[in-house]
């Protein structure tokens, strides 16, 4: 199989990639912050956006997706999961500096791990426990503020079923539960 690109490439997008992501960044952040403010449009709290990531995480993300079979396809999949960790985490350091609870909102073809967390509604105190990502994940946590409540899309009724059948036949240890439900999704 021929290389797609060699060490000397590797070099050159460690150098630019953070220049090259970081407005994407910077914009996923402040239309998050734009989106935390539309909740509660009487608040008066002060919403920023995230920190942007170091360009030495950055770069770092660059050596691993070049150490992976198909580097280009990492690259697209660690560019994605940056810019969601930086969405997301605009939302959890605005949450906890205003002491909301929140949600995690996975989309209806969630992986089994993300139907999981996205059953318990609004009862995450930390928000780094909400928002855990992985790779490709798009789950979202959604603050709770000012005396909202939190209902769920209707699809997580039968996450919830399912999580309960699931942890009836496997016991309570959750990474039972969630390699059944994966064993099991059709």
């Amino acid at each position: 199989m021929t290389q797609l690109f060699g060490n000397a490439d590797s070099e050159q997008i460690k150098q630019v990639y953070p220049d090259v992501v970081d407005p994407f960044l910077s914009a996923a952040g402040t239309l998050t912050a734009e989106w935390y403010d539309s909740l509660d449009p009487e608040s008066t709290f002060d919403t920023r956006p995230s920190v942007l990531p170091a360009r030495e995480i950055l770069s770092g993300s660059v050596g691993w997706a070049f150490s992976q079979l198909n580097p280009l396809a990492a690259m697209i999949g660690t560019t994605e999961r940056h810019i969601f960790t930086t969405s997301r985490t605009t939302v959890v350091d605005n949450a906890e500096r205003e002491g909301v609870r929140f949600a995690r909102y996975a989309s209806a073809n969630a992986c089994a791990w993300c139907r999981v967390l996205a059953t318990r509604e609004a009862v995450y105190k930390s928000a780094e426990n909400a928002v855990k990502g992985h790779d490709n994940c798009h789950c979202m946590a959604v603050p709770v503020r000012g005396g909202d409540t939190y209902t769920p899309p209707a699809y997580v009724a039968d996450w919830l079923e399912e999580y309960n059948t699931a942890r009836g036949e496997v016991g309570g240890n959750l990474n039972d539960i969630v390699n059944k439900m994966r064993s099991t999704k059709t």
